[in-house]
């Protein structure tokens, strides 16, 4: 099982994208103006499932609890990662090291490697693009309502492999 794993911020303000309008009409997009924003970690795996858990921060405890809520789903898994100093730290390879869950990590600036990108992609077009919201818990009930009902299927392997 090749599980992929990465971090997002989602913003409570809209994310401005291309949108669509009658001819004539301009197109508005409301901005709360908002800065404050979730982080959520997520893994997307060799079996199209992905898997999301709410982060305070991105820092390297979370990461770790995370990881184990992963492993808790993937027992067996090979996790790709990429560099972020959150990931790559003594905490975090060390337990993986401990807990002899083979790892390896992106290349840096390879993040079109990595499959859970496309999974956050997917979910800005979605569910953020040019919507504000109007607190954190309304933001975070909007991302796992698509999550649930949302059925990635992009291949894994596509992204590793030339």
């Amino acid at each position: 099982m090749i599980v992929t794993y990465d971090q997002a911020k989602f913003c409570l303000d809209a994310d401005v994208r291309k949108g669509w309008a009658p001819v004539g009409d301009t197109p508005t997009v409301y901005k709360n103006g908002s800065k404050e924003s979730i982080s959520i970690g997520g893994a997307y795996s060799s079996t199209n499932e992905f898997l999301f858990h709410q982060m305070e921060w991105q820092t390297q405890e979370n990461v770790l609890w995370n990881l184990k809520l992963i492993r808790l789903k993937f027992p067996k898994m090979f996790l790709l990662l990429d560099k972020a100093p959150w990931n790559k730290n003594k905490t975090v390879l060390g337990y993986l090291e401990r807990e002899k869950i083979p790892y390896m990590l992106f290349p840096t600036g390879a993040s079109d490697l990595n499959p859970t990108e496309f999974c956050w992609k997917i979910t800005r077009e979605e569910v953020t693009a040019n919507e504000s919201h109007d607190s954190e818990e309304e933001l975070y009930r909007h991302l796992e309502a698509f999550w649930r009902k949302h059925s990635f299927k992009h291949e894994v392997l596509n992204y590793l492999s030339p």
